[in-house]
């Protein structure tokens, strides 16, 4: 048991948003600027665009990086909601309008296209990250951490996630198989890039991560830093052979296989400490027999 700092949310991750929100901000004027130069003074020369567009980058991404790292609120309002994901969105929403003025701009269409889809596959989930993790280090400060284990899903629940979603992801495959098969800008194109990443994304979530337990919630560690799911968001737990559940409403559940847990008691003790278990809890949300599956 460990009490976190309270100053554990430091300048680094301050920095790491302010540079990636720059980055993503540089892509963007990318586009518009170059054209701007090709169309409006007249220089269209390649090379004196891409040195426009390097210029672009350096330049942008340094302001934006100046304007928003002495602004540890940005990242914390974002990282508390979901709306840490659309810019992201509105990257590729750039870049597919980009590409539809293509007949009006050619080439220049094409750069803003390219620049728009790198800023919502960089970038764009950079910034969600980081914002994510900032926001976690400010739930968690002065709080107690009692527990950390390291666990995914147990393979039959996994299974089961497999069956549910291989009509989804199958039909993501048709849709783009279709589209290369006949034309490449039909409208079974945009399905499929909706319908694969929906298919794969929750495979992540069955994964084993890093995992500890506080008096402020879940904390679970990516790659990019960490993610909190408070105590609220949670309905109640259960207890199996095979899985501890966290019950959701409105969301996958959180399990974690037994067989992963060094000491799953002490695990389910302290989960005991925030959340209503046993069987009359959660058959009032998941009736039925199957309310104890894993």
């Amino acid at each position: 048991m460990s009490t976190i700092a309270g100053e554990r949310a430091d300048r680094d991750t301050d920095s790491t948003f302010a540079l990636v929100l720059g980055l993503y901000l540089a892509l963007l004027a990318v586009g518009p600027v170059v054209a701007a130069t090709a169309l409006w003074l007249g220089l269209g020369d390649d090379a004196v665009l891409y040195v426009v567009s390097l210029l672009t980058v350096a330049v942008v991404t340094g302001l934006g990086w100046l304007g928003t790292w002495r602004r540890p609120g940005l990242a914390v309002a974002l990282g508390r909601s979901r709306a840490r994901w659309f810019p992201a969105l509105l990257a590729g929403g750039f870049g597919i309008a980009a590409i539809l003025a293509a007949p009006a701009f050619g080439v220049l269409a094409l750069v803003a296209f390219f620049f728009g889809l790198l800023a919502a596959v960089v970038p764009g989930p950079a910034m969600a990250f980081a914002a994510r993790s900032r926001y976690t280090d400010v739930v968690l400060a002065g709080t107690t951490e009692y527990e950390s284990f390291t666990a995914g899903w147990p393979d039959r629940a996994r299974n089961r996630l497999v069956l549910a979603l291989l009509p989804v992801f199958a039909t993501g495959c048709a849709s783009m198989a279709a589209a290369f098969w006949f034309e490449h800008d039909t409208w079974l194109w945009s399905i499929g890039q909706f319908l694969l990443p929906a298919a794969t994304m929750p495979f992540n979530r069955t994964q084993a991560h890093t995992y500890s337990l506080s008096d402020a919630g879940i904390v679970r560690s990516i790659p990019f830093g960490k993610t909190v799911a408070t105590w609220d968001r949670f309905d109640g737990y259960s207890s199996t052979d095979e899985a501890i559940v966290l019950h959701r409403h409105w969301d996958l559940d959180a399990r974690f296989a037994r067989d992963q847990i060094d000491d799953p008691e002490t695990v389910l003790t302290t989960i005991d400490r925030f959340l209503p278990g046993g069987t009359e809890r959660c058959e009032r949300f998941y009736p039925g027999p199957t309310n104890l599956r894993p």
